[in-house]
């Protein structure tokens, strides 16, 4: 296939735990993409392409210099990446948003996708994902924080600040929830039949999504799977727009120190 005929979809979310693996999944029904370099990888491409500009920036000040560099490194780009893939649609994925703002100025016919989650679920779900069984100090002390809801509002306190920080222009970027993904939502669904230009019905794409498998979850007892790793249909118990799994205290520490974040993403 010639490169100027293939798109590259550019997924980035906030933070693992957002759900990029499932939201890949269902792009997938409308594109059939090859996911770069495998179905679990994060590429940091666009944190690459921020530390590039930003030596470019601060430190290249010829044209010269800066059109050697950028022969380098940017031009050409695009035709090496896309000569690891026939497929009409690529996809890569990462679990950041810094350096996003540059993946459309370098990228700028191709497909730029942000994903955003309810931070509340996120951290729930990274909390019980963490591994606290070990025997430390830091450990103990997380556990006696986790009982009184102190290091949950702290964790996602000072998480919600970093991402802040390193949020884009959202009015510039093609927003996806994650909760539309998983309900369904027939307004996004068409906007992918349009972007995506896919000739299946509405009908035909929500059954393909409920037959999603979830990949990757620290939940996945949930589901029934011997590890995080393995894809495993959906059961009733498994619910991810309203996380529970943790206690109340665990929740609503999650829900004060995530506060500004959710604002921001307009879920409050």
């Amino acid at each position: 296939m010639i490169p100027g005929e293939q798109k590259i979809i550019f997924l980035n979310s906030y933070l693992p735990r957002t759900g990029h693996n499932f939201a890949s999944e269902v792009i997938r029904v409308f594109t059939g993409h090859k996911i770069l370099i495998h179905n679990k990888s994060e590429t940091r491409l666009s944190k690459m392409l921020e530390a590039y500009f930003k030596i470019y920036k601060e430190s290249i000040f010829h044209k010269s210099d800066r059109d050697f560099f950028n022969k380098l490194f940017i031009e050409g780009l695009r035709n090496r990446i896309l000569k690891e893939s026939s497929n009409e649609y690529s996809m890569i994925k990462d679990t950041t948003l810094i350096g996003t703002d540059y993946l459309p100025i370098v990228f700028p016919d191709d497909i730029h996708l942000i994903l955003i989650r309810d931070p509340k679920n996120v951290y729930n779900s990274l909390i019980k994902g963490m591994k606290l069984g070990r025997p430390s100090l830091k450990n103990t002390v997380k556990k006696l924080g986790n009982k009184t809801g102190v290091y949950p509002w702290y964790y996602s306190r000072k998480l919600s600040k970093q991402v802040i920080n390193e949020l884009p222009d959202l009015n510039q970027h093609f927003i996806i929830q994650y909760e539309d993904l998983v309900t369904q939502n027939e307004e996004l669904l068409r906007k992918f039949q349009a972007l995506f230009k896919t000739h299946k019905s509405l009908e035909q794409i929500k059954r393909e999504i409920s037959d999603i498998r979830v990949i990757n979850s620290s939940f996945f007892e949930e589901v029934k799977a011997k590890n995080i790793w393995d894809p495993q249909p959906t059961t009733e118990e498994y619910d991810p727009v309203n996380r529970k799994g943790n206690s109340w205290v665990i929740r609503k520490g999650i829900e004060l120190g995530s506060k500004k974040l959710r604002s921001r993403l307009n879920y409050i």
